[in-house]
């Protein structure tokens, strides 16, 4: 079933190059991003509150390639960066960048529909319009889907640019 994959489809793909190799912009990125668990670091509260005027990147320890960006609000269809390295010479890197939503919430969304048509049925027996109601539930959660997938599309040049100029900060600072 592919209801949902136009949702979770890539929002950007571009590449970028940098001086750093792989190993050295997992550890640049290791170092500058907050970890995921870490909620409470100052970067990611001021981000968190709307206090900061750029995107803050949060990052697993286990994987730096996968950043989370934190924002003022809570958006499920944010886009995280995804990166890939390539070794372009010995000087530079070609980083394969990709804004996609993570997909952790898809098979949830099809949890909600699927349990929104049972109730409907269930419902339909008892009253006759108990059908109606599951249907009208199931176009909200499309509407909500669609008006965060908007959200998330306005948010990529942002986190595009904000990272970019965090990666060349990372890169001036190694100098």
């Amino acid at each position: 079933m592919k209801l949902f994959d136009k949702y979770f489809q890539p929002y950007a793909e571009y590449c970028l190059r940098t001086t750093f190799s792989e190993d050295e912009l997992k550890e640049a990125l290791a170092k500058e991003c907050p970890a995921t668990s870490d909620i409470l670091s100052w970067q990611a509260f001021k981000a968190a509150m709307g206090l900061s005027k750029t995107i803050v990147f949060s990052c697993n320890p286990d994987d730096p390639l996968h950043l989370h960006p934190i924002k003022a609000y809570r958006n499920t269809s944010r886009g995280d960066i995804f990166i890939r390295c390539k070794k372009a010479s010995d000087e530079e890197t070609i980083l394969h960048i990709s804004i996609a939503q993570s997909g952790k919430y898809k098979y949830l969304l099809y949890g909600i529909c699927i349990f929104a048509l049972f109730w409907g049925i269930g419902a339909s027996f008892v009253i006759w319009w108990g059908i109606f109601l599951s249907v009208i539930f199931i176009g909200l959660v499309f509407i909500i889907l669609e008006s965060c997938h908007a959200m998330a599309m306005d948010e990529v040049p942002q986190i595009r640019q904000d990272f970019e100029y965090m990666l060349r900060m990372l890169e001036r600072k190694d100098r």
